[in-house]
Order: C-alpha cells, then structure tokens, then sequence
C-alpha cells in the first residue's frame, strides 16, 4: 500500500512558531521600553527617537532599533522618519491604574531571568530553579535584595489592579475582612471604598507591612484597616468573618498551602467564609494563562496553579468545603470555602 504524502507545514505556520520560539527577543525590547519609562515621555505626544534618547541616556540609533520592533506589536507607531508615538496598546506599558510596566520590567530583571534560564534543572529535579540559580528561595530573596523586592511588589500591585477591576462581590453582609498576604493593600481599599461599613485588616510580612500602613493612610482609611506584620505560616489574625487570599496559594506546594489554610480555619469565625481568589487551570487543549503561570511557579517557587479537583482536595485537607467558583471578567476565580 503505497503511503500517502505527507503535507509540509504552510509557511505562515512556520512564522508563527518562529514568533514563538523568539519571544524572549520581544519580552527583552518590552523590558527595555518599560524601564527606561519610554510610554510615559510619550504621554503629552509623539517624539523622536533622539529626544528620547537624550531624555533617557541612551544610545539613540539603538533605541529607535528597540521602539520599531516593538511598533510590530501594537505598542508604539512611528509617524514619519525615526519618530514614535504611543500604539494602541502602549498606555499598559504607562505608569497608572491600569499598567503592566511593572510586571514587564520584574520579568526582564536579571535575577528573573536568570532562573528562568534553568528550567531543565527545574523539569530534571522536580525542584524550584530559582533555589538553585541564587542560593536561596525567592521570597528570602526578595526580602535581601530591596531592589528586586520593589519589582515583585510593584509587579503584584499591577496585577491586583487587574482583579480588583473585574472584582463583583457583595460584601455588605461581612463586618470584618481579613486580607491574608495582602501587600500594599490595593484589593483591601477597592473592598473598603465600596462598603463603607466594613472593616478590615491586611496580614504580611515585616518588609511589605511598613509600605501597606503608607499606602492605607494615603488612602485615607487608617481608621478602618489595621495592618499587622507576621507569617501566615505561624498564625493570622483571628476573629474575621470573610478571609482572603488573592494569589496567595499557588506560591506554595500542596502541603505548605494547606498550612496556610489550617490557619486561616483555627481563626476563622464558624459562620465565617473563605475566599480564595485565582486562576483555575480548565480542561483540554485550549490556551488559558494558568498553564504558562504555573510554569513560572514552578521555577519560581514550590507553587502550581491547580485544578477545581485540586482545590477542592486542598480546602477539604484544611478543614474548609469549597461551596461554590464565581468566574470574573479577568483570569481569575473566587473560590468560596466555608468552614467544617
């Protein structure tokens, strides 16, 4: 039986792996512009690459090499000979509410890509490439290199603001919030803004707290949100009513979340609630943020993104039911647990 001929791959299929193969290229030309803070010089109207240059001491035949790969993607669009202006999708690169300028200069750092570098240690060993590459994990890490610990922290606050947008919860019934490894506190005053008969209570550690209290006193709701310094690995703060944690338990492994969450069950009231707020891995082929996120966790960090299965094993182990999955507008659920 004669075999049949087999198609070769059309050349556009070829390009668009080739665009994936290279997406380091394009993540580094997106660290560079966030950086140096180009979308921003660029807020007040178009300018050339020279003046850009100069305002960010940089090599200008350079720069302009940078900000026209990166009209490609939308983010920038030369008007006329060597001068750019802001792209259709160039203000998420801008500093403000709605930007990932934070989350692009974290993931271009040196010290980031440096683990990502070992993933084959990573998928050989089972183990966080990060420990490997720099000596120690990455929250010890960040809590000794005070510049790095910035990036994350600005990297989280960028996308809080993406969940806090698509948060839709009712938390009128509630009368105290426990927002457990809240850092600054983006999502505790978007909850407090909205129900002005709450209060709450973020929970961090020592190194992020002193900048939630800052933060929460700009915000002008020091009198209705205590923030308290310690590890949710050795206790919270008892007596909450609604306890949340947004992206909190895919940093850690199975074990190490179910502490977290054992913790939250010995402080919880019994007619309190548990809200846990993440991406919820789905079924099948198609793409979804989760699975990429949970590679990064794993190089990271002991974390993973989990499954429905796996979160309602992992609320079960802690002593809470998973009740219900409220999907939202971004890529993250709100898992609601309740204590048993």
């Amino acid at each position: 039986m004669q075999n049949e001929k087999k198609e070769l791959p059309q050349p556009a299929s070829a390009d668009r792996v080739m665009e994936w193969i290279t997406g380091g290229w394009v993540q580094q030309a997106i660290y560079v512009a966030a950086k140096l803070g180009i979308a921003d010089l660029l807020a007040d109207g178009p300018k050339s690459a020279g003046e850009l240059a100069e305002a960010t001491e940089t090599h200008a035949p350079s720069l302009y090499r940078i900000l026209r790969a990166l009209c490609g993607i939308g983010l920038f669009q030369e008007e006329g000979e060597q001068r750019f202006a802001l792209g259709p999708l160039g203000s998420y690169l801008q500093t403000g509410e709605n930007s990932l300028r934070g989350m692009a200069i974290m993931v271009g750092e040196k010290w980031h890509r440096d683990a990502w570098s070992h993933i084959m240690y990573t998928v050989k060993t089972g183990k966080p490439a990060f420990q490997d590459v720099h000596g120690m994990g990455v929250f010890a890490y960040l809590a000794n290199h005070p510049d790095a610990g910035e990036r994350f922290n600005q990297a989280m606050s960028d996308m809080s603001h993406r969940v806090v947008s698509a948060l839709a919860y009712d938390f009128s019934p509630y009368d105290r919030v426990i927002d457990v490894g809240g850092g600054h506190g983006r999502l505790m005053t978007a909850i407090l803004n909205a129900h002005p008969g709450l209060k709450g209570v973020i929970y961090d550690v020592p190194s992020v707290i002193e900048g939630t209290r800052r933060h929460i006193a700009e915000a002008g709701l020091a009198d209705r949100c205590a923030c308290i310094a310690g590890s949710f690995f050795e206790s919270v703060p008892a007596g909450g009513d609604v306890y949340v944690l947004k992206n909190i338990l895919h940093d850690w492994s199975d074990d190490e979340a179910a502490a977290i969450l054992r913790n939250c069950r010995r402080a919880i009231r019994e007619d309190g609630k548990l809200l846990v707020m993440e991406m919820v891995v789905p079924a099948g082929n198609q793409p979804h943020p989760s699975t990429l996120i949970d590679l990064e966790m794993m190089i990271m960090a002991t974390g993973r993104e989990r499954t429905e299965a796996e979160f309602r094993t992992l609320f079960r182990k802690a002593g809470f039911e998973l009740e219900r999955i409220v999907p939202t507008s971004a890529s993250v659920c709100m898992l609601e647990g309740i204590p048993v």
